[in-house]
């Protein structure tokens, strides 16, 4: 599992397709670049940066290249490429035997994103992780008393808005106060989150996308054993 690079053409063919108002286009490029024999895996990164990319058009206050409709588009393209992608990964899942952990994931307070999470999810599960997902608007109430009931391996937190990145710190706060933390290992990832934020917070790990994420919930699990 490793990144793979993107050249400028083909990141044009994932930005057309995550832009086609009718969908067609990202059926043909999914189908395309699995009968190429690109896994899906390897697709799901190449669509996510094509995301990054419409999102920092979006906040470029400067020279804003893409708008509110493009994000929506976008988004509901990505949700039709993880259906599309979704038989793939699951012969994956298949093929795991090994139970790895459970990861407690969810968006954190005030961003109501979910993509990032979503994809993340399904890599993780199609690895051996079991995963809880408590979907968007997670309140810090609401990881806490999930930790105490279910008892998960990891907390994965997401955040696509900068504005809600810093509720991250809050959270682990949380679980420090109700004597919670020791007990979970925490991965923090999203496009307005960075490493040195992770650090800074007290994460145990930051994921830069769904497969890094996947190798750092690997190797935090084994840092358990």
């Amino acid at each position: 599992m490793f990144k793979i690079p993107i050249l400028m053409s083909e990141l044009k063919l994932v930005l057309e397709a995550l832009l086609d108002f009718k969908g067609e286009k990202i059926r043909d490029f999914c189908e395309r670049k699995l009968g190429e024999g690109t896994s899906a895996y390897e697709i799901l990164q190449e669509l996510n940066r094509g995301l990054d990319e419409i999102g920092k058009g979006y906040e470029n206050k400067e020279f804003r290249r893409y708008f509110e409709s493009d994000l929506i588009v976008s988004g509901a393209n990505m949700r039709r490429a993880i259906e599309i992608l979704k038989p793939e990964l699951e012969k994956e899942a298949r093929k795991e035997t090994k139970r790895r952990g459970k990861v407690l994931i969810g968006t954190v307070k005030g961003d109501v994103h979910d993509i990032g999470k979503t994809i993340a999810g399904i890599v993780l599960q199609s690895n051996g992780f079991e995963i809880i997902d408590l979907g968007t608007d997670v309140d810090k109430a609401t990881f806490v008393n999930k930790v105490r009931e279910l008892k998960p391996d990891i907390v994965g937190m997401s955040a696509l808005l900068s504005s809600t990145v810093p509720y991250m710190g809050e959270v682990i706060k949380a679980l420090e106060a109700e004597g919670l933390r020791n007990r979970v290992k925490v991965i923090v990832g999203g496009r307005a989150v960075s490493k040195e934020f992770a650090e800074r917070i007290g994460a145990d790990a930051y994921a830069e996308d769904a497969i890094d994420g996947l190798k750092k919930c690997i190797s935090l699990m084994e840092g358990k054993e």
